[in-house]
């Protein structure tokens, strides 16, 4: 099958890439020429076609789509950066991905469009009885929320052979991303510790992407949850925890934390699946993965590991009302 991959290189992509060449699919990857994209592509070293341009460039999108069997839309704007940036956000969150469906729906034979949205898109989680279900009302707390309602708007207005993903936690042990590490951590230490959360591996992702691509005409015009599992339930407080205890460092307390209410969930998987059957490393494997990665260096960052735990709790609520 030919596939193309929006956004190859994130937390997400290159687990789906990845899945994609192990199961033999003729994969092209459309991305921003960067020198990063360069050096990730590079390591593929022939095995998929790449295809340089901006999503927000219908000339360029229009030549990726032709004659593909299916896309998966992974190029997007994330948090922090679509709520400092907004209007580069709604330019590609929105934007790009109406000219996906545009270009997608001009093909003789439109292929199938996986959309990941989120469980942001039903709003703060603090009234709700969990699990939160797939029909829950749609209610944006920020800019990405509401681009991500937005997106399955125009999919669902469209003709064109869909399925949404709705993503819960998602983070990758093995591959941080950088960005803003203090907004981040400022962000972090504002939540309520029993916010509840649930993880999403990027492995579990991306097998739950490419078997929709694989079963098409079970999922298409589903919206469906991805999260890992009851086994990766747990609340903010734990899930922050589970870094610090990889590094050797002591927990961070609860009084260090607030009361925002957030849009993270625990979530109703049973159909996601029964269809997909991704739900395989999960929470579990998210903290033996952290552990492979210290195992070594935890050990030399133990001299520091008081410098490191002050510079992490000077962005806590504790400290910023002092």
């Amino acid at each position: 099958m030919r596939v193309l991959l929006t956004g190859p290189f994130g937390t997400i992509g290159t687990r789906v890439l990845n899945e994609l060449l192990s199961r033999g699919h003729s994969v092209s990857c459309f991305d921003l020429d960067t020198k990063l994209n360069r050096k990730i592509a590079k390591r593929y070293n022939g095995r998929i076609t790449m295809l340089w341009g901006d999503i927000t460039d219908a000339i360029c999108v229009n030549a990726a789509i032709n004659k593909q069997d299916a896309v998966i839309h992974l190029a997007a704007i994330i948090p922090m950066l679509s709520e400092t940036n907004p209007t580069l956000a709604e330019k590609v969150n929105v934007q790009g991905t109406q000219i996906v469906i545009d270009a997608i729906a001009a093909q003789t034979t439109p292929p199938l469009m996986v959309f990941p949205s989120s469980i942001s898109v039903h709003g703060f989680s603090n009234t709700r009885i969990p699990p939160c279900k797939i029909d829950e009302p749609m209610h944006a707390q920020d800019n990405y929320a509401g681009h991500k309602i937005e997106c399955e708007k125009r999919l669902r207005a469209s003709n064109i052979p869909w399925v949404i993903l709705r993503i819960g936690a998602c983070v990758d042990a093995l591959n941080v991303k950088s960005g803003d590490q203090e907004a981040m951590l400022r962000h972090m230490f504002t939540l309520d510790v029993d916010t509840r959360i649930e993880y999403l591996h990027p492995h579990d992702a991306a097998l739950a992407m490419t078997n929709a691509i694989d079963n098409a005409a079970a999922v298409a015009g589903k919206t469906l949850f991805l999260g890992s599992g009851k086994s990766s339930q747990t609340s903010w407080l734990e899930f922050v925890n589970i870094m610090p205890r990889a590094m050797g460092l002591a927990d961070l307390p609860a009084s260090a934390f607030g009361s925002e209410p957030y849009y993270t969930d625990w979530m109703d998987t049973t159909e996601s699946q029964q269809l997909l059957q991704f739900q395989q490393l999960g929470l579990d494997g998210y903290k033996k993965e952290l552990a492979h990665k210290w195992r070594y260096l935890r050990f030399l960052i133990w001299p520091f590991r008081g410098l490191i735990r002050k510079y992490m709790l000077k962005f806590s609520v504790e400290k910023s009302a002092q």
